[in-house]
Formats: structure tokens, C-alpha cells, sequence
């Protein structure tokens, strides 16, 4: 324990130190109260995480299994859903992201040229579709968890060129061959 100031000057002086250190204290602690604490949507948007599951899979990445692993840390998914065919879309636009403390919507609208199914080909039907990604926090980080409604692939028009080429070199069946052929004519590229 210090010992008493002995003088009148060092008391007061004493005494305005204390009161200038409890006032810094009060005021960082008030400032600290005051600022909003860091939280998962702060440091990664929902927005940000479902535009860049929207870019790989306009890039095709679903349709390919290795490819999967890039896109799988963005989903709660353990597969790559199933799918019978896939869309080819020329844009998509992220058009609003709602972020809550546990859950998130973002709402993606996509511009359709048509889609493609093995044996059918492709269908041209153009249109626009909105879905909407459902995410939700998991360990801090938000994660796609569901699209309403579920949608397979949806892939530019070039990697879908690509693909179709890809899969008619690997097709044996006539029926699949000549629908991969339409489906490249229709889409404008040649069987080469």
C-alpha cells in the first residue's frame, strides 16, 4: 500500500490522476460496448458464397464428379445431386440476400436458353427462372443448404458445347449419338 501524499499540490494531483485513468477506462469500455462485434455475415456474406457456387457451376463444374470437390465446401451437400440432364443459361444476376443470425436467402434469377437431357437432347425454351439459395450457419460459416426449387446444373452455352462434344466421342448408343449431334446443332457447334 503506497502511502499518503504529503501535501495538499500532491493530493489533488493524486486524486485528478485517478480520475483521468477511471475516465479512459469508462471510455473504452464504452466505446468496446458500443461496436458491433464481428459476425459470420461481416466477414463472408451469404451473397458471396452463392455467387461463387453460381460462377462455378455456370463454368460446368457439376457436370464433371472431379470437379465436385471445389464446389462441395460452399453446400451442406455430401454428393453432387443427381441429375438427368442440365440447363443452358447465358447469364445469371443475384438479384437480393437476406441475412439473418442463423439463416439466409439469396434470390438468383437466371436467363434460360433451354436444356438438355440424355436421349431427348436439347430443348430450346428460353425464359427467365429465379430460384432461391436457402443457406444456413455452419461453424461460422454460411453454407448453401437448399435451392427452392432444387435445380440440376445450370451451364454456359460454351461449356455445354464442350461437354456434348466430350460425351459424343465417349457415346456408343446411336440413339444418344444422334441426340448429342441435334443437340450441338441446335446450339449452334458443329460435331467436330
Amino acid at each position: 500500500m503506497s502511502s499518503p501524499p504529503s501535501c495538499l499540490c500532491c493530493t489533488l494531483l493524486h486524486m485528478r490522476f485517478r480520475a483521468v485513468a477511471l475516465t479512459v477506462l469508462l471510455a473504452a469500455f464504452a466505446c468496446a460496448q458500443s461496436m458491433p462485434l464481428p459476425t459470420r455475415s461481416s466477414r463472408q456474406p451469404s451473397r458471396s458464397v452463392v455467387s461463387s457456387y453460381c460462377r462455378m457451376d455456370y463454368q460446368g463444374l457439376r457436370l464433371d464428379t472431379e470437379s465436385w470437390p471445389r464446389m462441395k465446401p460452399l453446400t451442406t451437400w455430401k454428393e453432387n445431386p443427381d441429375w438427368q440432364g442440365f440447363t443452358v443459361v447465358s447469364q445469371y444476376d443475384l438479384l437480393s440476400a437476406n441475412d439473418g443470425l442463423r439463416s439466409a436467402t439469396v434470390e438468383v434469377q437466371y436467363s434460360v436458353l433451354g436444356h438438355f437431357e440424355p436421349g431427348i437432347g436439347f430443348v430450346a425454351d428460353p425464359r427467365r427462372d429465379q430460384v432461391t439459395f436457402r443457406l444456413k450457419d455452419v461453424e461460422s460459416e454460411w453454407k448453401i443448404d437448399q435451392l427452392d426449387p432444387p435445380i440440376n446444373p445450370h451451364v454456359s452455352k460454351p461449356r455445354a458445347i464442350a461437354w456434348l462434344k466430350s460425351a459424343l466421342t465417349a457415346e456408343k448408343d446411336r440413339a444418344n449419338r444422334l441426340a448429342i449431334e441435334k443437340a450441338l446443332k441446335d446450339l449452334g457447334a458443329g460435331n467436330r
